[in-house]
């Protein structure tokens, strides 16, 4: 039964029952400036108030200069409206500036719900191209016939070999390659050291355009993103969820001057009504104001408190005697109850998955609000305060759990 909440504030909820939550889940990753933030709302009600009527306004440049400012491929950039929207448009943008049509993907990561790039199977190593595939819990009826494996190739992430074998057989015929710099959906897996590098060098040498997809890990690894924090610098990149501060719906595709410029002549099209609306964009501003003020000290606290939250989870998991591991960068990590971190994409698997869902509905049953694919999402209004409302509840939750998953496996 979907929860329906009433009110909100920093990180607390307050469902139709008075009921109250540590929303850990925020909106999938959007809400990164928490519940009520006033500077926040103040900047939306001031631009509601000017200019909804237009379609550009005088605080679109200081939005596109911070972007400009703080991530580094952001030479030129493309305001749209949902994160599906704006990858399709990256995947038109390298076809057209590469004059070639297919595409290199990762096995389980997520790029929206479109029909060329959401689920799908690879059956023979030989032939890389995925296929739809019964069962896939990211599969969707009603997909169009052989999309996937006419337009894209799908290996496995963080497998050098499997890499190096793909772009020597298949390089020169993609027009770009698209991947998480953290594959989040996967399990919030880190790259291999030197994985993305690489990536970067075969993308260069094959003339290859290198799509990042930073719908999550934009401004949760702080405002320049992950290619920030990692030092690796793709061609194209795309932006969602938490750019926008989590009020409204905005997303962003950023690039070099050379492949972006397709979009300025309209040599390549990217039409929507709500492409770049005044209050998305003022939107962006707040959120890059508030997030990089003081040198991201907001930031850095939300990763500091979350992490503190992330030892408790352990440390009670462990005296409950269930295996649990928390992975990946503090702001996007996820937990899992397997003895290890994940490696690989491929180790997410339906057990480890449907063990996860176990224990984050009896974190939402005791007041502890995360996504059902265990993600942790914190917000920059996170307290000490949570952390112990967290500690209170944490540890009811994960006796309930450790008993069911004992009764199913």
């Amino acid at each position: 039964m979907p929860l329906h909440f009433v009110n909100g504030k920093g990180s607390r909820l307050v469902d139709m029952d008075g009921k109250e939550y540590l929303d850990l889940y925020a909106r999938f990753g959007a809400m990164i400036l928490g519940h009520a933030n006033e500077e926040y709302l103040d900047a939306l009600n001031e631009a509601m108030r000017r200019v909804l009527c237009v379609s550009h306004c005088d605080f679109d440049a200081d939005a596109l200069e911070s972007m400009n400012a703080h991530i580094p491929s952001a030479e030129m950039i493309r305001f749209g409206l949902s994160g599906t929207e704006i990858l399709q448009t990256a995947l038109r943008l390298a076809r057209a500036y590469t004059g070639r049509n297919r595409f290199l993907r990762f096995e389980n990561h997520y790029h929206g719900n479109a029909d060329n790039v959401m689920g799908g199977r690879v059956l023979d190593r030989r032939i890389p191209a995925p296929v739809d595939f019964r069962g896939d819990y990211k599969g969707t009826a009603g997909r169009a016939n052989d999309i996937m494996a006419e337009q894209s190739f799908m290996i496995p992430w963080n497998d050098f070999e499997r890499l190096e074998e793909f772009f020597a057989e298949y390089g020169d015929t993609l027009a770009c390659v698209l991947t998480e710099p953290v594959a989040v959906n996967a399990g919030s897996i880190d790259a291999a050291p030197g994985y993305l590098e690489r990536l970067r060098e075969l993308s260069t040498q094959h003339g290859v355009v290198l799509i990042f997809d930073e719908m999550i890990t934009g401004m949760r690894l702080g405002v320049g993103g992950a290619q920030k924090r990692l030092g690796v610098t793709p061609d194209l990149a795309t932006f969602g969820k938490a750019i926008g501060g989590g009020g409204v719906p905005v997303s962003a595709l950023v690039g070099s001057r050379q492949i972006m410029r397709l979009l300025e002549d309209k040599t390549v099209i990217h039409a929507g009504t709500y492409n770049g609306y005044p209050l998305g964009t003022a939107a962006v501003k707040a959120t890059f104001d508030i997030l990089s003020r003081d040198d991201e000290s907001a930031t850095l606290q939300m990763q500091r408190r979350i992490s503190e939250l992330q030892d408790t989870l352990v440390r009670e998991a462990t005296r409950v005697g269930l295996p649990l591991v928390v992975q990946g960068p503090a702001g996007v990590s996820s937990f899992h109850c397997n003895d290890t971190p994940l490696s690989t994409p491929g180790d997410y698997g339906f057990e480890v998955m449907s063990k996860d869902i176990i224990v984050a509905t009896s974190l939402q049953r005791h007041g502890v609000l995360i996504s059902s694919v265990s993600r942790i999402y914190p917000n920059v209004q996170l307290t000490d305060g949570d952390l112990d409302f967290f500690e209170s509840r944490v540890g009811a939750a994960l006796t309930e759990a450790k008993q069911l998953i004992d009764e199913i496996y």
